[in-house]
């Protein structure tokens, strides 16, 4: 009898930790959708990020160029060791 007990007990036992895993709560169930949704919210042009251009960027904003340096640096507490000479990779420069 008690070897019966201890089997049944077992299989109940097994049988809710089973299912406890089966549930998926709300929380998991929109798991990811908030960084899908912050990262399409970032995309300035959706048309150019659906269908990107084939050839490599050739010339920038200098201004620009610079401003995204300046930002970065600035923003840094150690701001000397990113100050090294940054490659944008666009050719003829």
């Amino acid at each position: 009898m008690n070897s019966k007990l201890r089997l049944t007990a077992t299989l109940a036992l097994g049988f809710t930790l089973i299912t406890g895993c089966a549930s998926q709560t709300g929380t998991e169930r929109d798991f990811g959708n908030s960084v899908r949704a912050v990262t399409a919210s970032q995309i300035y042009d959706s048309g150019a990020a659906l269908y990107p251009e084939k050839e490599a960027v050739t010339g920038g904003n200098g201004n620009r160029l610079e401003n995204v340096v300046e930002a970065h640096t600035g923003d840094v507490a150690n701001s000397q060791q990113v100050q090294k000479p940054i490659d944008f990779g666009i050719a003829g420069n």
